[in-house]
């Protein structure tokens, strides 16, 4: 009995050493210390000693969640309805009709944004139904069993107004809620978000395509995951603190764009020449830009029969050297300024319509997306902060609303132009054309963007162009 008394009274005693020794005492401390360190300096656990720290990771794993979602519409969405039977000119829609809806729509959303005292509320609402727009195309061919392709093309067309609006705000709200100088870090961290989780989304999204290929449903279950995941990220919005100041500011001056008269805005326009000069010049080169947009899945799927799998390899090397560039790119920025890497991205984006024009197979094209990713990186980048820099700090909302506007008159016209070409005379010569009109910009954004050199802040919010 004494031995079994002691026995227990033993293990007694060495449970409060064991208790101690998990809780970092003993021996075993400098372990414990270097865990406890590590968790420390993981996102989740970092200790927010600033409101505006709190804010910049809130939008950090609000992009995450979004990037999701981003990669399957952005890749999918069109081979969705390539697949569904749709025809070159119905395609071309797909890519335009949004376009139109943003000419006409995105200056009214402006407004809209500058009378509201807070903005983070109507991005949530924004944010949400947008969200809702992509779950029901992936229920679409539950109920509708003729005309999807249609449908399809109204439900991708009617996502652009919300889209348009949660766009607006966040370009205003990132303005609001970081620093000049920390703009450029945070504006590149969430671009590499977004292309990085893009990126392995659109792997992965392919290669299930392909293993799973019971037509729709795999691509319905694709587009109802990505929507799930980006409804994450409304949680994280909603968790970003706007300060009072700004709320402040916004109701010192709610009406005045809208108290403004037309006449005087399109002088008061009319009188800035740098970007006059700047949106001149861009307006010719992106219609060379969004020419080829609705030719490129066309290409891959009719001319090469390309599978869903390689489709989301292209994907992912073009983002997977997007994110790899802006590192480089941000760097030559801010030593040589946007000007000239604007110029440069520009001439190098002739080569991505050119060079899929000219590929007979499949497999070159990884080469065609590797290029493709480095000069999309750095268009992405100077395009935007050279419309930043030429805009009046001022009237910065109404001037992006504006220069946003133009680029959408090319983007509604412009698919619609290409998949007409395409149908005259080929694909691949189409392609060919629209790299002939990229050149001529490209030359034009050589001779009349002013020069100087600009420091690189970037348009927060923005969605990412492919080139």
């Amino acid at each position: 009995m004494s031995k079994r008394v002691g026995r227990k009274a033993g293990r007694r005693r060495i449970r409060p050493s064991l208790k101690r020794l998990a809780l970092g005492a003993g021996p075993r401390v400098p372990l414990r210390t270097a865990l406890a360190r590590l968790a420390s300096r993981l996102p989740w656990r970092k200790p927010w000693t600033t409101i505006e720290e709190q804010n910049l990771w809130n939008l950090y794993v609000d992009t995450a969640w979004f990037g999701v979602l981003e990669g399957i519409a952005t890749t999918f969405v069109s081979v969705f309805v390539i697949r569904l039977g749709a025809s070159n000119s119905e395609i071309g829609w797909l890519a335009a009709l949004p376009a139109l809806i943003n000419v006409f729509w995105l200056i009214p959303s402006a407004r809209l944004i500058e009378r509201q005292r807070r903005r983070l509320p109507i991005i949530l609402l924004t944010g949400f139904l947008q969200r809702l727009g992509y779950l029901l195309i992936a229920l679409m061919p539950l109920f509708i069993h003729t005309y999807r392709v249609e449908a399809v093309i109204i439900l991708n067309a009617l996502i652009t107004l919300p889209t348009a609006i949660i766009n607006v705000a966040i370009t205003s709200l990132m303005a609001d809620l970081t620093p000049i100088e920390k703009r450029a870090k945070m504006v590149s961290i969430r671009h590499i978000l977004l292309s990085s989780v893009g990126m392995v989304v659109v792997l992965a999204g392919g290669k299930f395509l392909d293993l799973f290929p019971f037509f729709p449903l795999n691509y319905q279950l694709l587009f109802g995951l990505g929507t799930s995941a980006s409804m994450l990220s409304l949680y994280y919005l909603k968790r970003i603190q706007v300060p009072d100041e700004v709320i402040a500011r916004h109701q010192a001056r709610p009406k005045e764009l809208l108290t403004l008269r037309l006449r005087r805005f399109v002088r008061t326009v009319a009188g800035q020449r740098d970007f006059m000069r700047f949106a001149g010049a861009n307006f010719v080169f992106h219609w060379g830009l969004y020419l080829p947009a609705a030719l490129y899945s066309i290409y891959r799927v009719r001319n090469l029969h390309a599978s869903d799998a390689w489709v989301g390899l292209l994907s992912t090397v073009l983002s997977a050297t997007t994110i790899l560039s802006y590192l480089w790119w941000r760097k030559v920025a801010e030593k040589r300024g946007n000007r000239l890497v604007l110029i440069i991205s520009s001439l190098g984006l002739v080569l991505y319509p050119t060079l899929t024009g000219l590929s007979p197979r499949i497999e070159p094209l990884i080469v065609v997306s590797v290029i493709g990713g480095v000069f999309s990186a750095s268009h992405n980048l100077s395009a935007f902060n050279f419309m930043l820099e030429v805009c009046p700090p001022e009237r910065r909302p109404s001037y992006v609303a504006i220069y946003t506007s133009l680029v959408n008159v090319t983007a509604f016209l412009a698919p619609l132009l290409g998949t007409l070409l395409a149908d005259l005379t080929s694909v691949k010569i189409a392609l060919l054309i629209a790299g002939g009109v990229r050149l001529i910009g490209a030359g034009l954004l050589s001779v009349l963007l002013p020069s100087g050199k600009t420091a690189p802040l970037g348009l927060p919010g923005k969605k990412l162009e492919r080139p």
